[in-house]
């Protein structure tokens, strides 16, 4: 019977492990600079740091210009290098992302044209709030090797 109610529960939290959570999503340009050091971000330097890894700026990283902040990767995070799938539910887009900052208790911070690719808007029409899905993916899906 115990056996039984720990597979279940060993199912379950393979199963919810792979859902998304809405988050807010907000841009910044600065993420869109290819040339930004990555000495600038949160994910540097430390053991889990991407320069550490061998990457010096935003367009070196196999993912750019889709680069972001994700809350909680802040420095020497192990989520740092991270690969998200962001999908902005309104209209089905999606693309997967490297998370190189923090991006603060609850939002996600995208490059603007990224932003505004996924979302549709114009930087006149972005709503207060917009909420996307996002779930963590392979790190191939972010053009990194395993």
């Amino acid at each position: 019977m115990y056996k039984l109610i720990a597979l279940a529960i060993v199912a379950l939290i393979t199963v919810l492990a792979g859902f998304s959570s809405a988050t807010q999503i907000v841009y910044d340009d600065s993420l869109c600079a290819a040339t930004r050091s990555l000495y600038t971000v949160s994910c540097s330097t430390g053991t889990n740091g991407l320069v550490t890894r061998g990457y010096s700026t935003l367009s070196s990283l196999p993912s750019f210009p889709t680069v972001g902040g994700f809350p909680g990767v802040g420095y020497n995070s192990t989520n740092c290098g991270g690969c998200y799938e962001v999908r902005y539910l309104p209209n089905g887009r999606a693309f997967n992302f490297t998370a190189v900052n923090d991006g603060g208790p609850t939002q996600a911070v995208l490059c603007t044209d990224e932003f505004l690719r996924l979302t549709g808007f114009t930087r006149e029409n972005v709503p207060d709030n917009v909420q996307a899905d996002i779930r963590a993916v392979p790190a191939s899906g972010c053009g990194f090797t395993e």
